[in-house]
């Protein structure tokens, strides 16, 4: 929805760090974690905030180690609550335990109003826009009613509200149901994903690259790293701007004309940028992040809000803001990876071994069968005197018992007997009969 279509509204739904007093570098608590360098308990004001409330490192947060920072959003409500505890009439000022306690509640607030005029967009008015104004104006009360204010309740109120909005916009267009469904690290490059059920997926590290994902239902789908790069999310719905910071796009991303193109995002799609976010998931057990990381509680339908350690889960369902993965995503890729470290090395060992037999195989037929041919080739020891007709040679031809040696009568050895039972006169005529 573009701004004429919502005036009065969009500045208050939409972060203006230039209007805001600092206030989530300050009533936020984040710990040390791949996402966040340092600790830093609530109420105290982050060492790279100026005197000025400006972050002096604002246009390096991912190489200083605060990428948490760059995906956390508060949906306008720091510049709406700084502007209220600056009044241009001269009085006293709220104390900043109060201010920053009003925050914390018109953070969970706006996030619930803008998921409610993004219904209201979808269905121009309806019961959506009924509720958003509601809220609008329960949120411009005093400080008193703000903190009084049960947000549980409201959750309660605006989850059904937004399901029953996305199914009616889904309708006809068979997607898939994938709501709450584990596809982290899923490979579903250029898949059609248009009108897909996907409330509450688990989407850390999700191939999307190129992937159809108009009119599919991202309310709080986990995105971060996943890769976005070519997707077509112009039309998603529910898609909040911490859940679209979490993730890595490039220009040919397409992204819904309410959110903001994160500013850490390439130009153009680089070789093996999905692979990069994969090795982001060392973040220690239970180190929270901005807007629910490890530590937050869930309640109502599942939504992160908050920061750090004391952040909560907002009952629409709506993305966190970031923080370092979780447990489950630690759990898994840590298993996954020794699980196929063992299987490579399974895999090397048997290798190796049927090669060996393979190897020793023939190198064992090889000797026998060299050493049967050299015995063939080797002639046998002669015998003298033999009898025996066979392939065998004879001897030098001695003379025979009583005859004179030179004389030209046959001897008795092994070659004048022919295999036919003939004797050899020497050449002359040839004549059976007994010797």
């Amino acid at each position: 929805m573009n701004e004429e279509e919502r005036p009065g509204r969009s500045d208050r739904l939409r972060a203006d760090c230039e209007r805001c007093a600092g206030l989530c570098c300050v009533a936020l608590p984040f710990a040390a974690s791949a996402d966040f360098a340092v600790h830093k308990p609530a109420g105290q004001r982050c060492a790279n905030l100026t005197a000025e409330n400006r972050c002096s490192i604002h246009a390096r947060l991912r190489e200083s180690g605060f990428a948490g920072c760059s995906v956390f959003d508060c949906y306008g409500a720091g510049q709406r609550v700084s502007a209220r505890v600056a009044p241009r009439t001269p009085g006293p000022r709220m104390p900043e335990s109060l201010m920053f306690a009003v925050f914390r509640v018109t953070r969970q607030l706006h996030e619930l109003l803008w998921l409610l005029t993004e219904a209201e967009a979808v269905e121009g008015g309806g019961e959506a826009g009924a509720l958003a104004a509601e809220l609008d104006a329960l949120i411009d009360e005093d400080a008193d009613t703000v903190l009084a204010v049960d947000v549980e309740a409201w959750r309660a109120r605006v989850g059904p509200v937004l399901e029953r909005v996305s199914e009616r916009a889904r309708r006809g267009l068979d997607g898939r149901d994938l709501a709450r469904a584990d596809l982290m690290g899923a490979r579903l490059r250029g898949a059609r994903l248009r009108g897909a059920g996907m409330r509450g997926a688990l989407l850390i590290a999700a191939d999307l690259r190129d992937a159809d994902l108009r009119q599919a239902d991202l309310l709080g789908a986990d995105l971060r790293d996943a890769d976005v790069c070519g997707a077509d999310l112009s039309g998603a719905l529910f898609l909040t701007q911490p859940q679209l910071n979490a993730a890595h796009g490039d220009s040919a991303t397409l992204v819904p004309d309410t959110l903001v193109r994160p500013a850490h995002w390439p130009d153009t799609s680089s070789a093996g940028q999905h692979d990069a976010p994969r090795h982001r998931r060392d973040s220690r057990r239970g180190a929270a992040g901005p807007a629910g990381g490890g530590g937050g509680r869930r309640s109502g339908h599942g939504k992160r809000t908050g920061r750090g350690a004391d952040g909560e889960r907002n009952g629409t369902g709506a993305a966190g803001s970031g923080g370092g993965p979780g447990d489950r995503a630690q759990r898994g890729a840590r298993n996954g990876g020794e699980r196929d470290g063992r299987e490579r090395n399974g895999q090397e060992r048997n290798g190796r071994e049927r090669g060996g037999r393979e190897r020793g195989g023939r190198e064992r037929n090889g000797r026998e069968r060299g050493g049967r041919e050299r015995d063939a080739r080797q002639p046998e020891p002669q015998r003298s005197g033999s009898r025996r007709s066979g392939s065998r040679k004879a001897g030098p031809r001695q003379p025979a018992p009583g005859k004179p040696a030179g004389s030209d009568a046959p001897g008795r050895n092994a070659s004048d007997r022919r295999g036919d039972g003939r004797r050899d006169n020497g050449g002359g005529p040839r004549r059976r009969g007994r010797r």
